[in-house]
């Protein structure tokens, strides 16, 4: 089920492991740029430009019991990929934090079903960064498209609360469905005017859990600071912008993706930028537990 190859610092054994990378090379349902398949191991690649010690955080990652298992083999064909990663989730150690690299913004609905049964007590919180709300009931005759991954995240039973920030698109039966609903999301506009720590106030107080999936589409980001995505969207997030969130959001987190990196359409710079995510949200999580 695993294909293994490497993250930076990523030497520990599973058994051993208090953060697990996982990769999900799968893009079946792109609908612009295809490519995403190759996300994850371009990050790993990327990740060896940085140094192991984290300054800010004083956390050094080769001090860190980091497993790499490598990537899924999640096939073509979309119900098979939703499966397997479900089964593969269920293979992980409970104590260990996740970090899923992508792959399409589909990975995330049966991650988040998956982590909601192994993790314990409380509703789990789904905080998601995206420029598209992905409400879509269907999108190229499947359900499981990355055009619908929040509308699927929204389905899952042990979801207690959602929220979703750099929204700028969707096509005008979602935000329909999005008010209707009363579904909370936040624009890239509001981040301009009020400030990330404003509007991530407000996310956060919205979720009201203690656990909280984060999940990252790299087409949040202005594509000033991210290029290299499955569907690009300017006027987005600044790269400081998706710091603070991972900052602030570690504490609470049990685990994160990172996913629609196309590396077809990139100079390196939006692997770099994907992979310093990785390794931030990794050195604040680590800083959190040690208090």
């Amino acid at each position: 089920m695993f294909q293994r190859c490497g993250f930076a610092d990523a030497g520990a054994e599973l058994q051993d492991a208090d953060y697990v990378v996982v990769g999900l090379p799968f893009d079946a349902t792109a609908s612009f740029r295809s490519g995403s398949r190759d996300g994850p191991d371009a990050i790993r690649l990327a990740s060896f430009n940085f140094e192991s010690y984290d300054h800010y955080f004083d956390v050094d990652l080769a001090e860190l019991a980091i497993c790499d298992l490598g990537n899924m083999d999640l096939g073509a064909e979309p119900a098979y990929a939703d499966a397997t990663i479900k089964d593969g989730i269920a293979l992980l150690p409970k104590s260990a934090v996740p970090i899923f690299l992508g792959g399409e913004h589909s990975i995330t609905p049966p991650i988040v079903e998956n982590l909601d049964r192994r993790k314990a007590p409380g509703n789990l919180g789904v905080l998601v960064l995206d420029a598209h709300l992905d409400l879509r009931a269907e999108y190229g005759c499947t359900s499981y498209s990355h055009a619908c991954a929040s509308r699927r995240i929204l389905e899952k039973k042990g979801v207690g609360a959602y929220a979703s920030i750099g929204i700028r698109s969707g096509c005008k039966e979602e935000f329909t469905f999005a008010k209707e609903n009363k579904i909370t999301y936040f624009t890239a506009h509001d981040v301009l005017e009020k400030g990330i720590d404003y509007v991530l106030d407000q996310a956060l107080e919205s979720l009201n859990c203690e656990r909280i999936y984060l999940s990252i589409d790299l087409d949040a980001l202005d594509p000033a600071f991210a290029p290299a995505v499955g569907n690009p969207e300017p006027f987005g997030l600044t790269s400081w912008d998706v710091l603070r969130v991972i900052e602030r959001a570690a504490q609470r987190a049990v685990g994160l993706d990172i996913n629609e990196l196309t590396p077809a359409y990139d100079r390196g710079e939006t692997a770099l930028l994907a992979a310093r995510l990785a390794r931030v949200f990794i050195a604040a999580k680590a800083k959190y537990q040690m208090h």
